[in-house]
């Protein structure tokens, strides 16, 4: 199956580079990361969100990521955002609104959505 993520914040004026940085790395493993004026992008392939499919398993809402990401999914597309701030603290958190220091957006571009959702968030039973 193919896949590859984008995942983009925001550096606010009163965050340190290296903390936006380390939010994006407890969420995921990347191959490349693009600084375009105040946004920080990260990208990669599938093995670069196994640390987000882990995070889902272990706080036990592989069911809830399963409805954002069936939710934001078009044409071969999925679309979600992360709570930054619980991010920071390596908790997964998905979020609806705008967020106090703003959010992680994330692009999901798969040519099997549903085979994508099954692997990222299993049906818990």
């Amino acid at each position: 199956m193919k896949c590859e993520f984008t995942a983009q914040t925001p550096i606010n004026p009163t965050e340190d580079t290296d903390k936006v940085m380390k939010t994006l790395s407890n969420m995921f493993d990347y191959d490349e990361v693009v600084m375009a004026g105040d946004y920080i992008s990260v990208n990669g392939g599938m093995d670069s969100l196994l640390k987000l499919k882990d995070a889902l398993e272990v706080r036990r809402i592989r069911n809830t990521a399963r409805k954002m990401l069936i939710n934001g999914s078009y044409d071969g597309v999925i679309y979600f955002k992360l709570n930054k701030q619980a991010a920071f603290s390596g908790t997964v958190n998905f979020t609806e609104g705008n967020s106090p220091l703003g959010e992680i957006r994330v692009k999901i571009e798969t040519d099997d959505v549903e085979g994508f959702i099954d692997w990222l968030a299993p049906l818990q039973k």
